[in-house]
């Protein structure tokens, strides 16, 4: 077991003759790695040596002993590469431990299900999390294939998953970015994707063209609540969809915002907001969206969370 996948810290930061560490217990600031760390940190560092030569990207993700390292090399004054590792926060969890409403967690569950199921918040909020939880969920559920695009990759879903499997795919900005790797997975006939976020034009344009041509796609997203993720959405892929809202009308399966809060004794608690598009309340909500009139949708969130407490009790 390599001790760098047990430790815990925030960064590691690797030179050609030096090893920093960020945020170990008790020492929140810069120490050199510990001395019973070296054989492991020199063999990190060729492996980041080796997968950067092959991959020729800046960010890239290595596998240490089941851990997803996340990896960002620099170059110094003197042209010399520093890598930059840090561990990802990714937990993948049972999906009834979420805290999703039973009618929710029931509709992302179908296997009938089609569109876009976009899952949003700042950072560090969790998102990645619950995302991949839904994919395992779906895959040891009801089987079938899962093409995750990602750049760099941060969950460890590749591989089976009950009767399913996952295939990762690392975003690679030589070959194109999460353009043509997306272009690629649409080729695939995967029953699901995984895009891991969703942040410029042509991404966004493609994963709405895709939720309305019969994919099942899984997604995440900065933004604010329910309705900044959908004007967000909207405004990235406007300039290459003029019809961005009515696709969007179309596609959206689900959104759901997440915010995460730290308790006095250092809990995290985290809180879901969702809107819901294929229940008995779909057409209004859908005719909204399209119309541009999002800030009409907090009342249909505030009704299906009404609704949801009502049958939980």
């Amino acid at each position: 077991m390599s001790v760098i996948s047990e430790a815990d810290f925030v960064d590691l930061y690797l030179g050609e003759d030096f090893a920093d560490a960020k945020g170990l217990p008790g020492q929140p600031r810069r120490v050199e790695a510990p001395a019973e760390w070296r054989a492991d940190l020199e063999r990190l560092r060729l492996q980041c040596m080796e997968k950067q030569a092959a991959s020729q990207d800046p960010e890239f993700a290595l596998i240490d002993d089941g851990v997803v390292l996340r990896v960002t090399q620099l170059l110094d004054l003197n042209g010399k590469p520093v890598f930059v590792v840090s561990k990802s926060s990714v937990q993948i969890r049972p999906l009834d431990t979420l805290g999703l409403p039973d009618y929710l967690q029931d509709a992302l569950m179908s296997e009938a299900v089609r569109g876009l199921i976009f899952i949003c918040g700042e950072m560090d909020a969790g998102k990645t999390s619950s995302a991949a939880s839904l994919v395992q969920a779906r895959l040891e559920a009801l089987g079938g294939i899962c093409v995750a695009v990602e750049g760099p990759p941060e969950p460890y879903l590749h591989g089976r998953h009950g009767n399913g499997r996952c295939i990762q795919v690392p975003v690679s900005r030589r070959r194109g970015g999460y353009e043509e790797a997306l272009i690629l997975a649409l080729r695939t006939r995967a029953d699901l994707l995984f895009v891991g976020e969703v942040r410029d034009s042509a991404t966004a344009a493609q994963v709405i063209q895709a939720s309305i041509n019969g994919h099942l796609i899984i997604s995440t997203g900065h933004a604010g609540s329910v309705t900044q993720g959908i004007e967000r959405l909207s405004a990235l892929a406007q300039p290459l969809l003029s019809n961005a809202r009515e696709l969007l009308s179309k596609g959206l399966v689900a959104v759901i915002h997440q915010s995460l809060s730290k308790g006095t004794d250092g809990s995290r608690r985290v809180t879901l907001q969702s809107l819901l598009f294929t229940g008995d309340d779909g057409p209004g909500i859908r005719e909204k969206v399209r119309a541009g009139k999002i800030t009409l949708l907090d009342q249909d969130i505030a009704n299906q969370s009404s609704r949801s407490l009502w049958s939980d009790q």
